[in-house]
This record gives C-alpha cells, structure tokens and sequence, in this order.
C-alpha cells in the first residue's frame, strides 16, 4: 500500500498528478465503462508512462476506486432530500438502504468494486484522500452530516453508527446486532453481485423489493 495521507499533506505536483490519473478513470468509465480500463491507457490519456501511475497507486483496482467515488454523491444528495428529523432509527435505516440501492443497482459493478472489491477495506482512505485533498469542490452544498457519510468508508462502519441507535430505540436485541448487520451486508452484497450478472435485463424495481423481503425479515428476526 502507498502511505496514509492526512488532511493537507498532498504537495502541490503529488496532488496534481493524481487529480490527473483520477479524472482520466472517471471519465474512461463514464464514457467507456470498467471493462475499458487499463494501466497503459489511462497513462496515456493523461500524458504519462504506465510506471508513474505505481508512484500513485497501488494497482488498477486502486486507482478504479478513486474514479469510482464520484458515484456516491447522487446517493447522498438523494439521500439528504429523503432522511428527516423526526424518522425513528428503523425508518432511517431503511432510507438509507432505499437511496443507495437506487444507485447501487443501476451500476453494480462500480459499487461492488467500491464496497466489496479488492481495495474496499481502504476505502475510508481513499474517501478522505478524493474528498479533502483532491475534489474538496464536490463537498459543497452538503449539510455537514452528510458530508460525515460520503467520507465514511465501509458499508460495515456506514451501518454501524444507525444499529447502534436501533438498539437503542429497541428495534433489535444487542445480542443480535452484530450478526444481523453483518447478515444485512452480505445480503446486500449478494443482491448487487446478482445485478451485475443480469447486466440490463436486471428489473430494478424487483430486485428492490426482493432485497427489501429479506431485510425486513432480519430486522424482525433481530428483535
């Protein structure tokens, strides 16, 4: 792995090469889709030689994290519209889950590869790092809660900050929190592998209402 950067520590020609190598993916799989990408091309839309691309990061898979993170700000905007005050934990557990699906199941790929991929347990990282070093601009016009959410990281520590406040509220035993979250993003990550698989046959509305059945029987079963 290349080392940790905190908050402003990015020199200036460190952080404009990577803004270089991170805006190229983006717009490769924007344009072209993941299956596009490779180290020698992304190196050469953006005018370098394949080997300073490893300066930066620590494969393709890596460097695909970074030009995938821009996904997750329609998930949060929707996100920022729905939620309110006056939901109880279980209603804000479930929009939570309604607003990512709604992204996660039109690019499975992208949100696999971002939460289960090879790189996803340094994702917080590359959260911090894309967020407050190279793309600060994309933060604005968020509430501040829901700038903590975007930089979050995993799906493990997203979910882990709503079932604590479910148990609180009673809405699953204390005993059962850990397995049940843990059920919930396995079931989760299975529904999106699955949609990555039927590509565009998926029936979005469907395979919503398929994920939601089990959710809710693990919510009812975690009492």
């Amino acid at each position: 792995m290349k080392e940790q950067i905190s908050k402003g520590t990015l020199a200036p020609r460190r952080k404009r090469n990577m803004i270089d190598f991170v805006e190229v993916t983006k717009d490769l799989i924007q344009n072209e889709g993941l299956e596009s990408l490779s180290i020698r091309k992304i190196a050469s839309e953006a005018g370098y030689n394949s080997a300073t691309i490893y300066n930066y990061f620590d494969d393709l898979s890596h460097l695909t994290l970074f030009g995938s993170v821009c996904y997750l700000r329609d998930y949060v905007l929707s996100l920022s519209k729905k939620i309110t005050r006056d939901m109880n934990s279980l209603e804000q557990f479930r929009t939570v889950y309604r607003c990512f699906n709604k992204e996660a199941f039109q690019y499975p790929d992208i949100f696999h590869n971002l939460f289960f991929g090879p790189h996803s347990e340094s994702l917080g990282k590359v959260l911090e790092t894309y967020y407050y070093e190279l793309f600060p601009e994309e933060l604005d016009g968020l509430p501040e809660n829901m700038r903590q959410l975007l930089v979050a990281g995993t799906m493990v520590e997203r979910d882990k900050v709503i079932v604590s406040e479910m148990v609180k509220d009673g809405f699953i035993d204390p005993k059962k929190a850990d397995v049940t979250q843990e059920l919930i993003i396995a079931a989760h990550q299975h529904f999106i592998f699955e949609a990555a698989k039927k590509g565009s046959s998926l029936n979005v509305k469907e395979h919503d209402r398929r994920f939601f059945v089990l959710f809710d029987y693990l919510l009812e079963n975690a009492k």
